[in-house]
């Protein structure tokens, strides 16, 4: 076991296919692969694998938050996506406590070399003080409407990014900011290209305050940017001219092309990403948001989760077949010490285990009993290896 540092990401996980669930499980995955950027491809902070921790700043006490970090770099995760709005907060927060509650957990972050990515509004979530015309309920789900994008996000949601960024900088914390991003999910469904127009514009607005930081869009896909149509347009554009650092795609349940889940992103690899961009352009991809429900109807039910964890490697094989893919994220993959007070019960590392609360994992080192969360744990912890 000692030679396990000498393997590569690659060998480690046929290894682990060799040796069984059950060894495999209780096997460290080697320094080296963390180590080496080179098996990373270096994009996200050094790694591959990014967590999403979507209310991981909004614990009562910063403690549970720093645990998270140690949990990301336990994961060999380089980055930990958050939101700055958070539905489930009894008191909203403004700006300015997200900006100096990232700068207070700065030290830690850079103690385990973990960077964060920092959507600015979650879509179900507006800002404090937003107008009531710019948000309602619309295709079953409360999210952001048409007069935030043409109007609107000039005032509240303007005002509390400024206050959140000029904190972070003013404090000396951009540094453990790996990219800011405009917002999570957003789409303008009523008028689709409006949303690029938006970006142009808040990018302009986010580099007055901080002109180096990357920038990304935080969409789920073509798809999503034109519900029901059979075209690339708005993600081709996206892609090949909008001001951002990289090309991000959120998919569940992808079965195959016939069976895509919640959002075909097979289309985004071959209409918008594939094809060459004119200007030369060719942006790395991040799978911000990758992973399976805790039931999918006639596929699994709710104890199956043998064929959901197959699904989860099904998922990333198909991901990592494109080689413009840089990053792939985990949904709600707070630490297992932490009181789950905002976890995902339905998706993500959370909604593992009998009674959906995240049991069966293999963090801390020795615990007992783990279970599937802990296989697919150490799934993640190898990428880019191929499972």
């Amino acid at each position: 076991m000692a030679q396990l540092h000498r393997l590569g990401p690659l060998a480690f996980a046929l290894l682990l296919g060799l040796l069984g669930a059950d060894v495999a499980r209780a096997l460290p995955v080697p320094p080296g692969i963390a180590d080496s950027p080179a098996d990373y491809h270096g994009f996200l902070n050094g790694r591959f694998l990014l967590l999403n921790m979507h209310g991981a700043l909004f614990h009562p006490g910063i403690e549970a938050t720093r645990e998270d970090v140690r949990y990301a770099a336990w994961m060999n995760a380089g980055v930990i996506r958050v939101f700055a709005t958070d539905q489930s907060l009894e008191e909203p927060e403004d700006g300015e406590r997200v900006g100096h509650r990232i700068a207070d957990l700065a030290p830690t972050l850079r103690e385990h070399r973990v960077k964060l990515i920092v959507a600015l509004v979650n879509n179900h979530q507006e800002v404090p003080g937003e107008r009531p015309e710019s948000v309602g309920e619309k295709d079953g789900y409360w999210q952001l409407l048409l007069p935030f994008y043409t109007d609107t996000w000039r005032g509240a949601y303007l005002d509390f990014s400024r206050r959140l960024i000029h904190t972070v900088v003013d404090r000396g914390a951009r540094d453990v900011i790996f990219a800011w991003e405009l917002g999570n999910e957003l789409h303008t469904p009523d008028d689709p290209p409006r949303v690029l127009t938006f970006i142009e514009d808040m990018a302009r607005e986010i580099r007055r305050l901080d002109p180096e930081t990357a920038l990304l869009p935080g969409t789920m896909g073509t798809h999503h940017l034109e519900p029901w149509r059979l075209s690339a347009e708005l993600g081709r554009r996206l892609y090949c001219e909008g001001p951002i650092a990289a090309y991000t795609l959120h998919g569940y349940d992808w079965l195959g092309p016939d069976r895509w889940g919640d959002m075909p992103i097979h289309w985004d690899f071959s209409q918008v990403i594939a094809p060459a961009c004119s200007n030369g352009r060719k942006l790395p991809v991040i799978v911000e948001e990758l992973g399976t429900s805790r039931e999918l109807p006639n596929v699994w039910g709710a104890g199956d989760e043998e064929r959901r964890f197959e699904q989860e490697l099904h998922q990333l094989r198909m991901v990592l077949d494109h080689e413009q893919v840089v990053g792939i994220g985990s949904w709600s993959s707070e630490s297992p010490l932490v009181s789950h007070r905002r976890f995902d019960d339905r998706r993500g590392l959370t909604s593992y285990g009998p009674a959906r609360d995240g049991s069966g994992s293999c963090y801390p080192p020795g615990r007992a009993e783990p279970g599937v969360r802990c296989r697919l744990e150490q799934v993640l912890r190898s990428l880019p290896a191929r499972p």
